[in-house]
């Protein structure tokens, strides 16, 4: 399968680049019940079908972002994913995955506008932002991303310049996330250089965006979960129940 183009999206303050946004600002801090993060070596872990070793140690020198933006980011990519139309059978919780994070971490700190590095991209979904003003929270970083649906046709359709940050965040089997903001004095962007810059990258495990796939399929929520779900379902998202396996981010 030959993966889709990945465009990067350009959030620049007092400039309209997408359709309005049409739902709520503000994320509920726990908008589902899915787990933050699973720890390796639990039954969650060995259930979920990626590379396991995703938990978050509570000493990091150095972090690219907030536990508060992680937590943002995590649960707006979760409401997203749990109120897609046509409605999905088959949609993934996402959970935290620190390997991710690092890697999105040694990626901002390059402060350069494209994707990679490019031997990690070929095995993970990707999407950019940047900013060169003020903002609210890092949920204003992305709303761009969701703001495409309004171009995109289920099943693969896009009527708009691109399409793709949306569908990687609601392709239904890209059940990890890890992103990282930077502050960047300044980048060049299509020729342009911008000063004092927020930059933000997201990675997202397994890869989504196949050319002439869908991003989920149609159908009941969790009528399509895969068999290692074991039938639960959280808020239209197959969820694990292992409630003993839940950990706290920090």
């Amino acid at each position: 399968m030959k993966p889709l183009q990945v465009m990067q999206t350009i959030i620049l303050t007092g400039i309209l680049w997408v359709m309005p946004f049409t739902g709520s600002v503000a994320v509920p801090a726990n908008t589902t019940d899915c787990p933050r993060s699973v720890a390796a070596g639990t039954a969650m872990d060995r259930e979920l079908r990626n590379p396991p070793e995703v938990s978050i140690p509570r000493g990091r020198r150095k972090r690219y972002i907030s536990s508060r933006d992680m937590s943002s980011l995590l649960d707006y990519h979760n409401r997203v994913r749990s109120q897609v139309f046509p409605p999905a059978a088959n949609m993934e919780c996402m959970v935290w995955d620190e390997r991710l994070a690092k890697s999105a971490e040694s990626w901002a700190a390059q402060c350069v506008w494209e994707h990679g590095p490019p031997h990690a991209v070929r095995f993970m979904g990707q999407n950019l932002s940047i900013n060169s003003g003020r903002y609210r929270s890092v949920v204003d970083l992305v709303r761009s991303w969701h703001d495409e649906r309004h171009s995109f046709s289920y099943p693969d359709q896009c009527s708009g310049s691109v399409c793709s940050h949306y569908t990687q965040m609601v392709w239904a089997s890209s059940n990890r996330i890890g992103c990282a903001i930077n502050r960047c004095s300044s980048m060049n962007v299509y020729g342009s250089t911008w000063r004092h810059v927020v930059f933000l990258v997201c990675n997202y495990s397994v890869k989504g965006n196949w050319v002439g796939e869908a991003p989920y399929k149609i159908g009941r929520p969790c009528s399509a979960c895969p068999p290692s779900y074991g039938g639960s379902c959280s808020r239209n998202l197959c969820s694990f129940s292992f409630k003993s396996n839940k950990i706290a981010w920090f």
